[in-house]
């Protein structure tokens, strides 16, 4: 995703779906950005793939903005 994309916050993480491009924003900047590969079905934790960094856990407590690609 490139910083010019426009992005939307997502109110609950149970709003994310298997597939969304997704960027986690913690301290105000972007720190992780990849595709959720899977959730649980409370949308608690989600799991990221990025090409870069692989996959990695989210849990909606860990303090990041959750943000999608505006379609």
């Amino acid at each position: 995703m490139t910083s010019g994309m426009n992005r939307v916050e997502v109110s609950g993480w149970d709003d994310v779906q298997v597939g969304d491009k997704v960027q986690l924003v913690g301290s105000g900047r972007p720190e992780h950005v990849g595709l959720v590969d899977a959730r649980t079905a409370d949308g608690d934790i989600i799991w990221v793939h990025d090409p870069l960094d692989g996959r990695r856990l989210f849990h909606i407590q860990d303090g990041y903005e959750l943000q999608l690609a505006a379609s």
